[in-house]
């Protein structure tokens, strides 16, 4: 566990410095999208010697969203157009699976095998949008691909493009949220060529990311509905856990580990309902290899110090 702590605190003391170099924004707002509820975390850069600031709000996804967001702006003193946006979405509005298919497959051959295995699986299928799923392709070995699949929900995008309305322009990611769970190698050195599990806690609902050698392989919600008995295990909120019991190699150590030093999630200070977007939020800084479906020329610097020039996006339909 100390090792585990260590790590972590190493991660969090480098988010901010990372945040100064990452862009030309000056604060990151996570807005999380999960059915009826929204939330709003807010990260300002630190300016000088100034410490950051964190905002997080929980609020109806209704017509009033866009005074809230002005609102939260006013308060910290950041101009919305300073802002990029990051859209964290959850299983059920994302859904992201993977498959292994044969290397010499066509592009038609691929999208073929997408539908008839997904479609077959995915609960309620006829509620993703087909037309707009992204891919990201890994070389598996022995002429094989493991193709990892997220689809979004059908009415997730326009739903979310009429909540921000202008604000949509900063949106900067839009995707699974879930993938942000990896612990990484230097987290955990010894996992990194073996298939491990992370699951967080949120409100009474326990999500699950699946991870092979840190690469994040499917999200899903877990199924023993509200119980926090995961066999031997109790499982808390505010904590994230690795889970080991599927990996025969680690019998050395608990199957079931918490990731996050308590010390360290109270000295943020915010309230306990906070704590999921927190520490995805903390862990965005690290993830490069990232399924996003904003496009990647969203803005663009123009010469001799004019503004940031920004273009509307949209949810891009991949085949990579």
């Amino acid at each position: 566990m100390e090792v585990f702590a260590e790590s972590l605190r190493t991660k969090l003391e480098t988010w901010e410095s990372k945040m100064n170099y990452a862009s030309d924004y000056k604060a990151r707002l996570f807005f999380t999208y999960l059915k009826d509820k929204t939330e709003l975390f807010l990260y300002v850069k630190p300016i000088g010697t100034s410490g950051s600031e964190m905002v997080y709000r929980r609020t109806p996804g209704d017509a009033a969203m866009n005074l809230r967001i002005r609102a939260i702006f006013e308060n910290v003193g950041i101009p919305a157009l300073s802002t990029e946006i990051w859209i964290l979405l959850y299983p059920p509005e994302i859904h992201t699976t993977t498959l292994y298919i044969p290397a010499h497959a066509s592009r038609r051959e691929v999208r073929a095998l997408i539908r008839e295995q997904l479609l077959v699986s995915l609960p309620y299928s006829v509620n993703y949008d087909w037309d707009n799923y992204s891919l990201r392709v890994h070389d598996n070995g022995n002429e094989e691909n493991m193709v990892t699949v997220t689809i979004l929900g059908k009415h997730v995008l326009p739903r979310i493009q009429e909540l921000l309305k202008d604000n949509f322009n900063n949106v900067t990611f839009f995707g699974d949220g879930l993938q942000f769970l990896n612990v990484g190698e230097t987290f955990c050195p010894y996992m990194k060529h073996q298939t491990y599990k992370v699951i967080l806690p949120y409100d009474e609902i326990y999500f699950h990311a699946g991870f092979r050698s840190g690469i994040h392989v499917d999200s899903s919600v877990l199924t023993h509905a509200c119980s926090s008995s995961f066999g031997a295990y109790k499982l808390r909120n505010q904590q994230v856990y690795i889970d080991f019991r599927h990996e025969k190699r680690v019998d050395f150590q608990p199957q079931m580990q918490p990731i996050v030093p308590t010390a360290m999630w109270k000295d943020a200070l915010l309230t306990p309902s906070a704590f999921p977007t927190w520490f995805i939020a903390h862990n965005s800084m690290h993830e490069q290899d990232l399924i996003n479906f904003v496009g990647k020329t969203g803005s663009q610097k123009k010469q001799n110090g004019q503004k940031i020039k920004r273009r509307k996006i949209s949810a891009l339909h991949l085949l990579n």
